[in-house]
């Protein structure tokens, strides 16, 4: 009778420890995505024109961290643009890339993604940009998975490729 009183309540109690998902829905920069349990979001900044966000997400361990900037645009850009933009941006601080770009494309935008590496971290960086306008803005996204080079990335990219196919934009 002990062992059936102990087995009901890991039964009812461990649901109340298991780690849901975390899922961003942003309806502003029409865009989501999901991480599975072990992530946070870390930090969130919006600029003053309400134009550009910036979501931190990190893995509980540490080992891969991710960063989303959203723009809204008036007028459509071309992604080589987009990816010109961002790499040159110094507060990004992006590391060299290490091949060339794949093109990737959906119904409403069209992309690429590289990898990218230096001394400190081993690098994937998704670029998107909307192709038809929603209420008169387009939507550009730079979406940024971070590793430790001292982690095997190899290992990880698993992990990146299914929460970057989590990311959905909904225009």
């Amino acid at each position: 009778m002990k062992k059936l009183i102990i087995s009901i309540f890991f039964v009812f109690t461990s649901g109340l420890f298991a780690q849901s998902d975390l899922t961003v829905k942003d309806e502003n920069y029409k865009f989501e995505i999901t991480f599975p349990s072990g992530w946070k979001n870390s930090r969130t900044e919006e600029t003053d024109k309400k134009d550009v966000i910036n979501y931190s997400f990190q893995r509980k361990d540490n080992k891969i961290a991710v960063s989303i900037i959203a723009f809204k645009i008036e007028k459509p850009k071309s992604i080589d643009d987009i990816i010109y933009t961002l790499e040159k941006d110094f507060s990004l601080s992006i590391p060299e890339k290490t091949g060339g770009y794949t093109d990737i494309s959906g119904d409403k935008y069209t992309g690429k993604y590289a990898e990218y590496k230096d001394n400190d971290n081993n690098e994937q960086i998704y670029y998107l940009t909307t192709t038809v306008d929603s209420g008169g803005l387009y939507y550009s996204y730079m979406v940024r998975f971070i590793c430790d080079a001292k982690q095997n990335f190899s290992d990880l990219k698993s992990e990146i490729n299914k929460i970057y196919t989590t990311f959905k934009i909904n225009i």
